[in-house]
């Protein structure tokens, strides 16, 4: 029996794949039937056969339920063939039949959850493995930075790439993920650093190519980008050169051009799901909206979304007697605006669990209608007849006008009045929101630098913030600004501090939405390459107290401060 694995073992060490799995066949030993099933699926992955790799591996299991090895070798499939759901059972496995708990599981099982975008998971994991002792520290820090990065931990991020680059300085790897962290949150200055020292490294390494696009735009050097990108698909039909290409392209405002580039990479990556949401969202701009609306639900947020995965999707059949529940998968600012479609929804069905994130649970009603305002805790052993995602409910109502988010919104008329006692009325009184989030879409084109509302907060009003993220290059500008800070305030408190101001201005935020919602005056602030939602679709979801001022050049925003100066000083008779 020893004798024979050891032969099959060195036949499999020495890459001799047919003459490994010839001896697999002749074995008739049932004591090692269990080892022999998981070779043979071996030598089916090293052939690139990975559904019969995978048969063979389960049949191995199947035989001997505490045998590690095909848990292991069913890991590395599931990665390879992405299914990373899979690889986080199977690595969870490896860890319960792991007897001497070796790092390096709790590391896999970090990776899969990494690999599968549930951060949060994958770095109380990754943070296990740093108090052990697990000798590829340096792959451990940039996976945890990476990690904050998706978790939108900026400062985590940037320290644990930092403590990943003292083990080497030349790691192009480590180095190109600093420069694109720096490009992100726009310090210019480091940004520079990392990219000099990322092409001194290797200008040729494709994650730098890549990279390099995105340094050339923050340096307003367009055609170079284009160049740029456009070499690497030839080349190599890059997905992500394709993707970068056509934000490009949407971004200084030529749609045509980024259609025919996701057009081209559909061909090229017919199986990509976020190129046919991506090709959705350009047929919602130019108001094609039925096939946009079919493209629509391909978004990643949708794809992710497994509560209650068994559960029939609502595809509009009759909701008479039915209970639906209705899924929070977007940004808070799509929640406030498309909420107004549960009110549509409601005399449809039975009944309407409405499923928000724990932040935007006090602004909510808890109840309106049939329509129950919950957190996913409170859902989890009820019975529904079908589900929806709030987003998706745009194709069956984004027409209908007798709905408003306002009515679920819950109104604290003690909060109002004691804000009301605060806020100084000796002046006007103005909220300013001036960027969103570091990770939003758009971003940074729907963002404006603090600086360039220099002029207009020199004028004799009082100015508000609510935005508690202030990007690099703001805090030293906002440090010494005019700005009253209220930050810190819960949603429930900015709502009562925005009753009470005499306007609002705002770029393309959550806190615009809300305004609106609070039906404050206030003036959007929208940047040339903005999102579909300010298209042809505003025609139908306007904000009757917004009043729209659109960027006309994606590099400045001069004509718009131009006039919002002006309108500011006509409005409340300065002069």
């Amino acid at each position: 029996m020893a004798e024979t694995l050891k032969k099959i073992i060195d036949h499999l060490n020495n890459d001799n794949l047919s003459a490994a799995y010839a001896l697999c066949e002749t074995n008739e030993n049932k004591k090692i039937e269990h080892i022999i099933f998981n070779i043979k699926g071996v030598i089916f992955f090293k052939q690139q056969k990975l559904e019969l790799a995978k048969i063979e591996f389960l049949k191995s299991i199947n035989l001997n339920k505490s045998f590690l090895d095909p848990y292991k070798n069913l890991f590395k499939l599931n990665l390879k063939s992405q299914d990373f759901e899979s690889a986080i059972e199977n690595a969870k496995k490896v860890l319960e039949l792991d007897i001497q708990k070796n790092p390096i599981s709790y590391f896999n099982l970090a990776l899969a959850y990494d690999l599968n975008k549930d951060y949060k998971k994958a770095i109380e994991l990754y943070k296990t493995v740093e108090t052990q002792n697990f000798k590829e520290k340096k792959i451990l820090f940039n996976n945890l930075a990476k990690c904050f990065l998706g978790d939108q931990n900026i400062d985590e991020a940037k320290n644990y790439y930092l403590k990943a680059l003292e083990f080497d300085q030349n790691d192009k790897l480590i180095v190109n993920n600093l420069l694109i962290l720096f490009l992100r949150i726009g310090d210019k200055n480091k940004a520079k650093y990392f990219y000099k020292k990322a092409r001194e490294i290797d200008k040729n390494y494709i994650e730098f190519q890549l990279n390099e696009s995105d340094y050339l735009i923050s340096e307003d050097k367009i055609e170079d980008a284009i160049k740029c990108l456009k070499i690497i698909i030839d080349n190599s039909k890059n997905y992500v050169a394709y993707t970068k290409l056509s934000k490009i392209y949407s971004m200084i405002g030529d749609l045509k051009k980024s259609i025919e580039v996701i057009e081209d990479a559909m061909i090229a990556h017919p199986d990509k799901k976020d190129l046919k949401f991506t090709r959705g969202i350009h047929h919602l701009i130019e108001g094609e909206f039925d096939k946009g609306w079919e493209l629509y639900e391909y978004r990643d947020s949708i794809v992710k979304d497994n509560l209650f995965e068994n559960l029939k999707t609502w595809e509009g059949e009759n909701l008479k007697n039915s209970t639906i529940l209705v899924t929070s998968e977007q940004g808070m600012g799509d929640i406030i605006q498309f909420s107004k479609f549960l009110i549509n929804l409601s005399p449809l069905c039975k009944k309407i669990d409405f499923v928000l994130y724990d932040k935007l649970l006090p602004i909510f009603k808890k109840k309106y209608k049939n329509i129950n305002i919950c957190k996913k805790s409170e859902i989890l052993q009820n019975k529904y007849d079908y589900k929806i995602s709030l987003g998706s409910l745009n194709k069956y109502f984004y027409k209908e006008k007798n709905s408003n988010s306002s009515e679920l919104i819950s109104s604290n008329e003690d909060k109002e009045k004691y804000w009301k006692a605060i806020i100084k009325n000796k002046k006007k009184n103005i909220g300013l929101i001036w960027s969103g989030n570091f990770f939003g879409p758009k971003e940074p084109s729907r963002s404006i630098e603090l600086k360039k509302f220099d002029e207009l907060l020199k004028l004799d009003f009082n100015f508000y913030s609510f935005q508690n993220e202030i990007w690099d290059r703001d805090k030293k500008f906002f440090e010494n600004s005019n700005l009253i800070d209220y930050s810190k305030e819960s949603f429930v408190d900015i709502i009562g501090i925005i009753k009470n101001l005499d306007l609002v201005i705002s770029t393309d935020t959550f806190f615009l939405h809300l305004a609106c919602i609070c039906n404050k005056e206030t003036w959007g602030l929208i940047s040339a390459n903005s999102d579909w939602r300010w298209y042809e679709y505003y025609k139908y979801n306007p904000y009757e107290s917004l009043k729209i001022y659109k960027q006309s050049n994606y590099k400045n925003w001069d004509d718009v401060f131009y006039l919002i100066q002006n309108d500011l000083k006509n409005r409340f008779l300065i002069f």
